[in-house]
């Protein structure tokens, strides 16, 4: 008989939810039906259903990172969902939006060209809710499901959208100025938005907004949540319009950026205004709600202060998110222990989820990167793991994808399935020294 790990009873009015935890994943039973919140025309759930989660506060993620390459339809997001089960997988990371767009039915931004293959054309459906899908079959499942965002992003690619109402185009004023008022290039990676400005904030709420109101989501996951500095040009300042400027002299009294202590103060600032923003995520929109916020963030914490404006230790630390996931990609296995280790200083290890780059591993170190970070005795800031468990970056370096840019070389798919294996086999490891503990 298995055993029963937990048992959850939350009652609103004459509506109970009993949750039952045979091992893993947790079963959820209802008794009875109710109508639940509505919202524009979806059934939102009491969030009894994110105590899925199974006391997720305290409960080691086995968490998967699934892009927007890796589906289309919802056949493909089945399989997906069909996949991460057989792998042990308890929460996929599942991206709905990329670049100001969406990968849900939104009335918000326009749905993204992956789901298309292409640039699709002004008010293009593609004829299925993707998260819809997936938010369904995966509590089927007993996977939980979190909505990832990128947060700045605006744009990729060096031809522009088509729809006007992308925010590229019906927003041209977001995005990222030099002090000449030049907006950065288009190029093959990310323009990006203003992370200062209130209305880019407003418009990044908005969307958090819709997707916590209007689906049975267990999380909200935020990426690119710092400054996006990657392909500024050098020399320039940036944001360096006139209205940013206006913004940075209001909140300083420093009327320019122009001297060594000025530039330092630009910076802090605008690190402060993108805490402000992960403030906001976390006060009006997914407070009281049950649904987790996580964010990715850097390798280690004083990189991604310093160079990416990215304050994530004292979000962890002031309550602004749940857990975080520090993006430790790398083939080196004492880098990834040095990371981690960072990462345990400044916070509570439980609530840390090391990101591992299985794109970067041959057959066997992903799975000798999940020993490192589960080790026992990680639950403090001292030796041993972490406690908040993995994150696997990502689904197309595992499975096979439907993203047309995978490799699909007798060599590439071998190496997937290798590593597919070992992975599993370590999750079963965990699965079964859970069960005995």
């Amino acid at each position: 008989m298995a055993r029963i790990s937990n048992f959850v009873v939350l009652q609103q009015g004459w509506l109970v939810f009993l949750l039952v935890a045979l091992n893993s994943p947790m079963v959820l039973c209802c008794a009875g039906e109710g109508e639940g919140d509505r919202t524009g025309g979806k059934t939102a759930s009491l969030r009894a259903r994110l105590v899925t989660a199974g006391l997720r506060e305290r409960t080691p993620m086995r968490a998967l990172w699934v892009t927007r390459w890796d589906y289309r339809s919802a056949g493909d997001v089945r399989t997906v969902v069909d996949h991460a089960f057989e792998l042990g997988v308890t929460d996929l990371l599942w991206q709905v939006r990329g670049e100001a767009d969406a990968y849900y039915r939104s009335e918000i931004e326009p749905f993204g060209k992956e789901l298309f293959g292409r640039v699709p054309k002004a008010g293009e459906d593609p004829g299925i809710d993707p998260l819809e899908v997936a938010v369904g079959y995966a509590h089927a499942r007993g996977i939980r499901i979190h909505a990832w965002i990128n947060v700045f992003p605006l744009w990729k690619g060096t031809e522009p959208p088509v729809d006007p109402e992308h925010a590229l185009i019906s927003h041209p004023e977001w995005r990222l100025m030099d002090e000449a008022g030049k907006p950065q290039p288009l190029n093959e990676h990310y323009v990006v938005a203003n992370p200062v400005r209130v209305d880019v904030h407003d418009r990044v709420v908005a969307v958090c907004r819709d997707l916590v109101t209007r689906y049975d989501i267990d999380g909200l996951h935020l990426d690119y949540i710092r400054f996006v500095s990657d392909t500024l040009g050098k020399g320039k300042l940036y944001p360096g319009d006139a209205a940013t400027l206006k913004m940075f002299e209001d909140a300083t009294g420093l009327p320019g950026v122009s001297t060594t202590e000025q530039k330092q103060a630009f910076r802090a600032w605008i690190r402060d205004r993108i805490t402000r923003l992960v403030w906001r995520v976390r006060n009006e929109v997914v407070k009281g709600s049950g649904v987790e916020l996580t964010a990715a963030v850097w390798r280690r914490p004083e990189i991604g202060s310093g160079q990416y404006l990215q304050d994530a230790a004292r979000w962890l630390n002031e309550g602004l998110v749940d857990r975080v996931m520090p993006m430790i990609y790398t083939a080196d296995d004492g880098q990834f222990a040095s990371d981690l280790s960072a990462w345990k200083a400044v916070g509570d290890a439980r609530q840390v989820v090391a990101g591992i780059g299985v794109y970067k591993h041959d057959e066997q170190q992903t799975a000798r990167q999940i020993e490192i970070t589960l080790k026992r005795g990680g639950g403090g800031s001292g030796g041993g793991g972490v406690g908040g468990g993995f994150a696997l970056f990502a689904y197309g370096s595992i499975f096979e994808s439907v993203n047309p840019d995978q490799d699909r070389s007798v060599k590439a798919k071998k190496m997937r399935t290798q590593r597919r294996m070992r992975i599993k086999k370590a999750v079963n490891a965990i699965k079964k020294s859970d069960d005995d503990g």
